[in-house]
């Protein structure tokens, strides 16, 4: 079948925080429904609504919006009391969302001992950076056919056995000591907490696939970035999900074909949390200025990002993985006032070779040295700016050849935090649904 609708998807095309939670908000109320499909708390979108910011965590961004239907797919893995905060600070800022949020029966819960698992292993000289929330461990196990989903809530008597396996491997490998609850105080807890939550899980497959049929409009808001996704991108230094856009299908069950177009977002800029390769990253008084004007600390943890001139290597590369139709271009006035500003534009291996494709082994990245372009900077600001002909000329030739390198036009210019701050560039796929 066809649908009748105009789907979207909105992607990150870097290592994550590029600012998707703002394009969200932007165009979630043009849409009937909003779904995140992957990913847990160790994500954070900022939106930032008349000066006032907004973190949401694993709510859909969409919530800002009382006409949105807000979808969380079987893709997501659910912590249930930072989710049940994380409500109830949406209701005290007055955005109630009983009877208009659907929980797949097919997300799996974050549990305490994968939040044990997960930081014992971040103690360890094997760490790769991650927020220690149990993220990766809700994840390992869901593949291991140890894990607890929602719909195991609706049935009580049996849910301790459901928790006890992967439980007493957490127990056996920590060892006897380890702060742990008993299997019994786990159920328990997990029961008395999910109570608010019951009536808010169901099939949100059947649901997306009803509502593509009527032609009701979807928006899909993917949660951290195809570098950090774990088959494609910078592996071991990735998160545990499919955050590209393979995970919009098999967190959702639509089919491909439900999906009209892919919005990649991307910093004018780079920025990494954690460890991991980051060819662009600057370890100088440039990479400080940036982090400090555009804020660059973490939504979720806080923690302040590495923070290096735009890299086309890795933003191409997104592209192409995901199908990108347009771009939405973060954060240009963190740039203002640079006397120049670099382009990464492919990187130079240890023999003097310039190649422009993502190695795929930890090994490969270690010799890497980024090919830079550099352009003059622009002294006049473009901060709150709307109209693509008001930009200075010199940020205009940056903008232009940053098109070329990642081989996608811009769809979207983000000028500021604000909703307001910013425009659609004329002709873009995106034009109809924001004119």
């Amino acid at each position: 079948m066809r649908g009748l609708s105009e789907n979207l998807a909105i992607l990150g095309l870097q290592w994550g925080d590029e600012g998707k939670g703002k394009l969200v908000d932007l165009l979630s109320a043009r849409f009937k429904n909003v779904v995140r499909f992957q990913g847990g708390n160790n994500a954070g979108h900022t939106v930032v609504v008349e000066g006032q910011s907004i973190a949401l965590h694993q709510v859909p961004s969409g919530a800002l919006h009382p006409g949105c239907f807000l979808v969380v797919g079987s893709g997501v893995v659910l912590n249930l009391e930072v989710f049940l905060q994380e409500l109830d600070r949406l209701r005290q800022r007055g955005f109630e969302l009983t009877g208009r949020l659907l929980i797949s029966d097919k997300a799996h819960i974050i549990l305490p001992h994968h939040i044990a698992l997960d930081r014992w292993r971040e103690g360890g000289s094997n760490k790769i950076g991650t927020t220690g929330r149990g993220i990766g461990p809700a994840y390992e196990m869901k593949a291991a056919r140890m894990g607890v989903r929602m719909g195991d809530l609706l049935h009580p008597e049996t849910l301790q056995a459901r928790i006890s396996h992967g439980y007493q491997e957490v127990r056996h490998l920590l060892g006897p000591d380890a702060p742990l609850a008993s299997l019994e105080e786990t159920a328990a807890a997990l029961l008395a907490t999910a109570q608010p939550l019951l009536g808010m899980i169901g099939d949100i497959q059947d649901h997306l696939w009803q509502a593509w049929r009527r032609g009701e409009s979807i928006l899909f808001e993917g949660a951290q970035a195809t570098l950090l996704d774990i088959d494609h991108g910078t592996y071991p230094f990735v998160t545990s999900s499919n955050c590209s856009i393979g995970g919009l299908f098999t967190g959702t069950g639509l089919p491909p074909k439900a999906l009209s177009h892919v919005l990649g977002v991307a910093k004018a800029y780079t920025t990494r949390v954690g460890a991991g390769p980051m060819p662009s990253e600057l370890l100088d008084a440039t990479g400080d200025r940036i982090r400090d004007l555009g804020r660059e600390f973490g939504t979720t943890t806080g923690r302040p990002r590495r923070c290096g001139w735009f890299d086309s290597v890795i933003t191409r590369h997104a592209c192409r993985v995901n199908g990108v139709d347009g771009l939405g271009l973060m954060k240009l006035d963190v740039l203002d006032g640079f006397d120049q500003v670099g382009l990464v534009v492919g990187y130079r291996d240890g023999e003097g070779r310039v190649t422009g494709r993502v190695p795929a082994m930890v090994e490969d990245w270690k010799e890497i040295q980024p090919e830079i372009k550099y352009f003059k900077g622009w002294t006049a600001p473009t901060r709150g700016i709307q109209d693509p002909a008001k930009l200075p000329a010199e940020a205009q030739v940056y903008l232009r050849a940053l098109e070329e390198s990642v081989e996608t036009p811009i769809a979207y210019l983000s000028t500021g935090p604000d909703r307001v701050e910013g425009y659609v560039a004329p002709g873009s796929f995106l034009e109809p649904l924001l004119s």
